[in-house]
């Protein structure tokens, strides 16, 4: 199972600013002045690229949440809509328009902007050869689509999309078979809720668990779960706020970095993906709070990974 991550900002999509990317330069050029003193003869512009810190090494992304699985049988997953998917969609138009039919699958967390945007510039979504296949436990997904594409907000319907589409309304905890993925949803405490999703390929599990808040009440619950969760190889999990910040906005179903990866913590997760970025934060922010409020857990011998466009895992 390839994991790749096309969109990892929440809310709305933050393109880099001006400002933060010349401060970025100017830290850039800095420390490769002082490499550079060090050692003239010997400096190497790739290797001091290759191994500068994030956020200085990868812009983080602006894009919304889009992730992108690739099965060992070739199958085609998708989690998510957002702005991202733009960008996956352009990588899959050559074989989308190839004449040839093609499977796709897009689980759906739930229909919130950031989250379903990206879907009319979806290119294969135009594509006669296409199958997309939308899976969701909201029992009216479709009319919720075609209401994005109304004449009003967009100059292309839904039905006017070339692609076949299928819609499957799926239960929470229920399991089920994607090709050789076994999935399973279940539910995530959101405004208006959302879906929360368990991947299972050969012995390996991936959590997907985007927009979610995490509570200390909460605590109770998730332990009753926990035989269903816990020992997954990789989490990618909703981690907008610092906890001053999460603490101000009780109720606005986002999580702070802390509770995420005390969460994981407590489930036995062997890789945490903290994502779904907070817009008003710059790339330097997301990772100050991250790299603070991560080292306060001391979460012994667990990956804690900064989610950014691009980023890959395979399991």
């Amino acid at each position: 199972m390839k994991i790749t991550l096309f969109g990892v900002r929440g809310s709305l999509p933050t393109p880099i600013s001006k400002p933060e990317q010349r401060e970025k330069t100017l830290k850039i050029l800095q420390m490769a002045k002082e490499e550079w003193r060090k050692d003239p003869a010997g400096f190497s512009e790739e290797e001091f690229l290759n191994h500068l810190p994030i956020p200085l090494s990868q812009d983080l992304g602006g894009n919304t949440t889009c992730v992108f699985i690739e099965g060992d049988r070739g199958e085609k997953v998708i989690l998510d809509m957002g702005t991202g998917l733009r960008v996956l969609g352009n990588q899959m138009a050559p074989q989308a328009f190839s004449g040839e039919e093609m499977d796709i699958h897009i689980l759906v967390s739930h229909t919130h902007w950031d989250h379903i945007q990206g879907w009319p510039f979806f290119k294969p979504g135009y594509s006669p050869s296409c199958n997309i296949h939308f899976y969701s436990c909201i029992e009216n997904l479709e009319e919720r689509l075609i209401r994005q594409q109304h004449p009003e907000n967009f100059p292309i319907t839904f039905q006017q999309m070339a692609s076949k589409k299928q819609f499957h309304l799926w239960k929470e905890f229920e399991s089920y078979m994607l090709g050789g993925l076994k999935i399973i949803p279940f539910g995530l405490r959101h405004p208006g809720s959302c879906t929360g999703y368990r991947i299972r390929e050969g012995n390996k599990i991936f959590l997907f668990c985007t927009d979610v808040e995490y509570r200390e009440e909460d605590r109770e619950h998730l332990i009753k779960m926990k035989p269903q969760i816990a020992g997954a190889d990789l989490i990618i999990i909703d981690a907008q706020y610092s906890t001053a910040e999460a603490e101000k906005k009780i109720g606005w179903g986002h999580t702070a970095v802390s509770k995420a990866v005390e969460f994981a913590e407590m489930m036995e997760i062997r890789s945490v993906v903290l994502t779904h970025h907070e817009p008003d934060h710059t790339d330097h922010e997301v990772a100050r709070i991250i790299l603070d409020e991560a080292r306060l857990m001391k979460p012994g011998g667990m990956q804690i990974h900064i989610a950014h466009e691009g980023q890959k895992f395979i399991l």
